[in-house]
């Protein structure tokens, strides 16, 4: 099984300097790490909400154009209902 990331950036750090114990470069990692994984899922949802947006946008314009070519306005209402 593998290490958690940040046992092995704790470890790597620690390799890299000489005065900062363990608690502290564990502290640190864990703090960057957890800031990462926040900043990570605020974007995912961002993107998320972008695609969704721009697939309604589509639907309504692919609504509209129903309309415009002739379809019946009740219809489109009615399988717009149907598929939200």
């Amino acid at each position: 099984m593998e290490e958690h990331p940040t046992v092995t950036y704790t470890n790597e750090l620690l390799s890299l300097t000489e005065d900062l114990d363990h608690a502290a470069a564990s502290d640190f990692v864990l703090r960057v790490f957890d800031s990462g994984a926040d900043h990570g899922s605020h974007d995912t949802l961002a993107n998320v909400a972008a695609e969704e947006t721009e697939k309604d946008a589509q639907i309504r314009r692919l609504a509209e154009r129903l309309a415009a070519l002739g379809e019946d306005p009740l219809a489109i209402a009615r399988v717009m209902a149907e598929g939200g």
